[in-house]
């Protein structure tokens, strides 16, 4: 099969459009043989699609780092008040194993 250039500038402008959760992009330089033609082909999202999509947006927003949580560990720490048991780590270290293999 041959992909055409006109259908690779659609696909490459549909997957902009899902990255940017359906915002408005500049479309791509057009031909005159690219009006005539008809879509390449038309995707309808679910709603529980495009819920999943707006969400993953959400999701995208949130910074991996929580500073304020870092900000308040650090003073904790250099104040001496961040005390952790030798049991709750052994917790964590085998509730995470756990998680991991589960995954």
């Amino acid at each position: 099969m041959k992909i055409s250039f006109d259908e690779y500038s659609r696909v490459i402008q549909v997957s902009r459009l899902s990255r940017a959760g359906a915002a408005v992009l500049p479309a791509p330089p057009h031909t005159a043989t690219e009006e005539a033609l008809p879509p390449a082909a038309s995707v309808e999202l679910s709603p529980q699609a495009q819920e999943i999509r707006q969400i993953k947006f959400l999701l995208d927003e949130i910074p991996d780092v929580r500073e304020e949580m870092v900000q308040e560990l650090r003073q904790k720490i250099e104040a001496g008040e961040y005390h952790v048991s030798s049991e709750e780590i052994a917790d964590l270290i085998v509730r995470r194993t756990f998680a991991d293999n589960i995954r």
